[in-house]
């Protein structure tokens, strides 16, 4: 067994069955088991920590987190956000056009709007007409 370091010199030669070599195999032995026994330590700690991260988040919180998951998945054309909103189809087209909206696309690349978004075109309305 030849042992070479970071440059690739040769450290030292270990002839075969030579009690050096047998040495060096019980050293990587020992090291490999300390190193298996540290990772298990680790993924130990880690699902621990998930354990009591997840100990934290009560069951409440958990079903709003679904909720706002599924709320943001559902997705409403124009026609639906406006007659949602009370203006005009045209109205909508119109914010687009100004740049006031910005809104997602679907794959025919027409635009469509999540619950989240109608909130905040709700609140956006609502503020221009307190401003104005």
């Amino acid at each position: 067994m030849v042992l070479r370091n970071k440059q690739d010199e040769v450290i030292a030669v270990y002839p075969y069955g030579s009690e050096e070599w047998q040495r060096f195999e019980k050293f990587l032995e020992i090291v490999a088991e300390a190193d298996k026994l540290f990772l298990e330590k680790l993924l130990k700690a880690g699902e621990q920590q998930k354990q009591s991260i997840d100990g934290q988040i009560e069951d409440c919180d958990k079903k709003v987190f679904r909720r706002v998951v599924k709320r943001s998945a559902k997705r409403y054309n124009l026609t639906q956000t406006a007659r949602v909103l009370g203006i005009h189809r045209q109205t909508l087209y119109y914010w687009i056009k100004k740049g006031w909206i910005k809104p997602q696309r679907d794959y025919r690349h027409y635009p469509v709007f999540t619950v989240l978004d109608i909130e905040n075109m709700i609140k956006w309305k609502n503020t221009i007409r307190t401003a104005g």
